[in-house]
């Protein structure tokens, strides 16, 4: 239940005093009837909310009007030759409401023409303002909600009418993807501009392409029962792993603190991380069926983590090259790179030359294809559930050789010999990319792309893959980029230091 509320009087003054601060005075009058019942607590806090609501609105509109007044004072003040010419309304749009305001009109007689002073100070409109709050609200709600809802989220914090039609919202979300990336390509071309040289002769300039060649880029699916059998076989390993080294201890049974040092994970000193990968989405752009962004993550050994989006692999190459120089890239650091195996990250990774480089193929990701080229070969059920753990169990090790043996005396009594042949190609052909998961897992190094997916469904799949949505491809970029700048401005807790990171 609602509090009836009279307003009967809200008023405010402002004026600049000669030291140029801003003195606020006012008073307001409301009478309100709420009466004894369990909802009065209620009442009382709603009633505080649209006092303050008309107070906030009050003294905004005083303070424009004065800093407005200000404003003209200051241009006559070296432009005696403007006179007053009357004011003109103009409305403010803030996150507490419009406000409507009255703006001094000057007129230069010299050239016969009017202006306001404030709207050249303010760089406003002549009629309507949308402050930079408002904006920042609309893509902060924008960026969890639809964009009917945002509206309907803005006029009830606001306690009015509709401030901003959907439609402006969505306005107000590209502009703000055009700006953030533009502050990306700004930082490229500074770093490009003092070390592009040496990023070149290292392989990390992508060669020219064509427009929109990342278009034929086709993404691999999985099916449901082959992501939970992934789950399950991830988890077998793991957590077996994890068991058979509690079991080999000969010392006394460890802490609570030692095991959970066991299952954090952490990236070397002298090392630098990165995760890459492609997130798609439902296109409704004529022509075009799906959106690719692209993503990656870049992770330091002191816990910090850079998160980035880009519109095409080449953009997100050279964003990536300038966050890994600014990093120390080029001052003993190692690379480390993890990924699903996509052939745009294999050639982007195989150009690099002159530093250490080591390219790891995501575990999780190896055991999807490996249980989605063993389900086609025509063995019994039974059977084939065995071959998956030997060969997984070989690849654990990264003992790729013995997997490929196992592929091979295979070969005689499978129903589908080209299947196994093609998978004897593919580990031959990704024999660097497959390392020791059970060493790394046991030294607490990542093994999988875990914080780049996680990142996909932070900045994308969570808003961007609801009930089969479409989206246009700044659409989905904007919603990137605004998690990448949350991610960034956010303040360094317990959960970017080194020893808090989870275990892949």
């Amino acid at each position: 239940m609602t509090a009836q509320a009279q307003f009967i009087q809200f008023s405010a003054d402002c004026k600049v005093d000669e030291n140029g601060y801003f003195h606020l005075t006012g008073s307001f009058d409301v009478r309100a009837n709420i009466t004894p019942s369990e909802n009065e607590l209620d009442q009382i806090v709603d009633l505080s909310d649209q006092i303050g609501q008309r107070v906030k609105q009050t003294i905004a509109t005083a303070t424009i009007q004065e800093a407005d007044q200000r404003a003209a004072r200051l241009v006559q003040e070296v432009a005696p030759h403007c006179h007053k010419h009357g004011t003109r309304p103009f409305t403010i749009i803030t996150p507490h409401g419009r406000l409507k305001v009255s703006r001094q009109r000057l007129r230069d007689t010299t050239s016969g023409k009017a202006f306001i002073p404030s709207a050249k100070l303010w760089k406003t409109a002549q009629n309507r303002h949308l402050v930079t709050a408002l904006s920042q609200s609309a893509c902060k709600a924008a960026q969890e909600i639809s964009y009917r809802k945002s509206k309907e989220r803005l006029a009830d914090d606001a306690l009015a009418e509709p401030l901003l039609g959907h439609s402006t919202i969505w306005n107000l979300k590209q502009a703000e993807e055009e700006r953030l990336e533009k502050v990306q390509q700004k930082l490229v071309k500074d770093v490009l501009k003092d070390h592009g040289t040496i990023l070149d002769e290292h392989g990390f300039l992508p060669p020219p392409v064509k427009e929109n060649s990342c278009g034929s880029i086709i993404e691999e699916e999985f099916s449901e029962e082959i992501e939970k059998e992934s789950e399950a076989m991830h988890t077998y390993f793991t957590s077996e792993h994890r068991k058979n080294e509690i079991e080999n201890d000969s010392s006394d049974k460890k802490s609570e603190e030692d095991e959970r040092k066991r299952k954090r994970c952490h990236v070397p000193p002298d090392t630098l991380l990165l995760q890459a990968d492609e997130d798609v989405t439902k296109s409704q752009e004529p022509g075009r069926k799906v959106n690719k962004t692209f993503t990656a993550t870049v992770e330091t050994g002191q816990g910090r983590c850079e998160y980035l989006a880009a519109r095409s692999p080449e953009s997100l190459q050279l964003l990536v090259a300038a966050v890994l120089v600014l990093l120390g890239l080029f001052s003993g650091k190692k690379l480390e790179v993890i990924s699903d195996g996509a052939t745009w990250i294999g050639n982007w990774i195989g150009r690099l030359t002159g530093i250490e480089v080591y390219h790891l193929l995501c575990w999780y990701h190896l055991t999807k294809r490996v249980l989605v080229g063993l389900s086609g070969l025509g063995v019994p059920k039974e059977e084939r559930k065995l071959l998956e753990r030997q060969i997984l169990g070989h690849l654990w090790k990264g003992e790729v050789t013995r997997a490929i043996e196992e592929l091979r005396a295979l070969l005689p009594r499978c129903r589908v010999p080209t299947r196994v042949e093609e998978w004897i190609d593919f580990l031959i052909r990704k024999r660097s990319w497959i390392g020791d998961y059970e060493g790394r897992h046991s030294a607490g190094l990542w093994i999988a792309s875990t914080r780049v997916e996680k990142w996909n469904d932070v900045a994308i799949s969570d808003r961007c893959k609801r009930r089969g949505m479409s989206w246009t491809e700044s659409g989905v970029l904007a919603m990137a980029l605004h998690a990448a700048q949350t991610k960034r401005n956010a303040p360094q807790t317990a959960k970017s230091e080194p020893g808090k990171h989870t275990s892949p």
